[in-house]
């Protein structure tokens, strides 16, 4: 593509680019059943359906006596009601008795609460109640978590650990997840090299690669991603081609980082048609990342990110895992976001969403957001000092000092 072409293409809004990878990816993740522990951030495969209600019976939830609330209904500091002190297993009780029981522990019958320590006194084989309770007061009461039925975990949920606790509670040990989400990524130019090569490399004019290390360390905080890196390739066509076929034969999705601007640099661009795959989106409407393409290969989606740190990371986090999302039928990927004031304007570009680095602290009793003003998508320290992302939309020209916005927290 010349660079007049570039200057006047129209860049695709990020909705439509997703949908479009959505409808034109073709390929799907075998289940396997796996134990609960390694379950953990996986993908789930199937709705757990409790087979029982819990608590299974009515349990205390403090440590106490159990009781028949009507017996002592006028029970008062000036009035303590005496009950006969039974101990464990000795036969039926009646409302004339209690029973020493902890936190956990089944309610025996006829009893219907639990008074609590403090508001008791023991004589002998007696206690002496001092403080009236309801029915089913400091009880738990049986089926009040969950009832035979109820779904305890969605399908397409990410395996959290309350999940876990869950599962073993109605006794699994094992739950069908999708495999890991295959995912590689390529790292294109001749001016690159790895970061082994120390930063004597910078005296000879090349370039540390930082960006594809940022990529990968953004995938594998997701555990049902399993990344890998196939390093480091020079602008050439024909080696580009050949690493684009056997990652695309190895891998669901496939990343490429640097060979994506105008002119005689979109060499990844290139090498993606000479292997026979579809550009379906070149250019997306988001800045950073701007140059940002995608095409599809035998149903399997390659997104062409920027060379630059931050304009792939917002790449990673906006594109591809949201397309992931979709297009898996994820539930609870989305980042965190919080409404804070904002402290200083911020402008963004018509006709693109503007993704601004910023800081977000408590000030007083609110939460307040500060720009971080190193705007560059080269501007690696700029993440690092940054805690959250404010999105500028593309009809909104930019927000002003005590706006209140919405901040996707990183």
């Amino acid at each position: 593509m010349d660079i007049v072409s570039h200057i006047n293409r129209v860049y695709e809004p990020i909705d439509k680019a997703i949908a479009q990878v959505v409808k034109a990816s073709k390929f799907s993740l075998d289940i396997v059943e796996i134990g609960l522990i390694n379950a953990l951030g996986r993908i789930a495969a199937e709705d757990v359906v409790s087979p029982i209600n819990f608590p299974p019976f009515n349990r205390s939830a403090v440590d106490g006596y159990a009781i028949c609330s009507d017996s002592i209904t006028s029970a008062s500091p000036a009035n303590p009601i005496p009950l006969r002190l039974r101990g464990k297993m000795e036969g039926e009780y009646t409302c004339n008795d209690a029973v020493e029981i902890h936190t956990g522990e089944k309610i025996p019958e006829p009893f219907d609460a639990v008074v609590m320590l403090e508001d008791v006194y023991v004589a002998g084989n007696s206690i002496y109640v001092m403080r009236s309770v309801p029915r089913y007061a400091n009880i738990s009461i049986a089926g009040e978590d969950f009832k035979i039925g109820e779904i305890l975990i969605e399908k397409g949920v990410i395996v959290r650990p309350w999940h876990i606790a869950m599962l073993s509670t109605i006794g699994r040990n094992s739950i069908k997840v999708y495999r890991e989400l295959n995912i590689g990524v390529i790292t294109t130019g001749s001016e690159v090299r790895d970061s082994d090569a120390g930063i004597e490399a910078y005296e000879k004019g090349y370039i540390l690669d930082s960006t594809s290390k940022l990529v990968l360390a953004t995938l594998s905080e997701y555990r049902f991603i399993k990344p890998r890196w196939y390093g480091i390739y020079p602008d050439d066509i024909n080696m580009i081609s050949k690493v684009l076929l056997r990652a695309l034969d190895e891998n669901e999705i496939v990343i490429t980082t640097g060979g994506t601007g105008p002119g005689g640099h979109d060499v990844t661009h290139r090498g993606v048609r000479s292997i026979g795959a579809e550009i379906i989106v070149q250019g997306i409407a988001m800045r950073p990342g701007r140059p940002t393409s995608i095409a599809i290969y035998n149903g399997k989606p390659i997104f062409m990110l920027s060379g630059f740190p931050v304009a792939a990371y917002i790449g990673v986090k906006i594109l591809v895992l949201t397309f992931i999302s979709r297009y898996l039928g994820i539930k609870g990927i989305e980042p965190l976001e919080i409404r804070a004031k904002l402290l200083k304007r911020v402008t963004g570009v018509i006709g693109y969403n503007t993704f601004v680095r910023v800081k977000v602290y408590r000030c007083g009793e609110e939460l307040c957001v500060e720009p971080i003003m190193l705007r560059g998508s080269g501007i690696l320290s700029s993440l690092a000092k940054a805690n959250g992302f404010l999105e500028i939309p593309s009809n909104v020209e930019g927000f002003e000092k005590g706006d209140y916005v919405w901040i996707q927290m990183l």
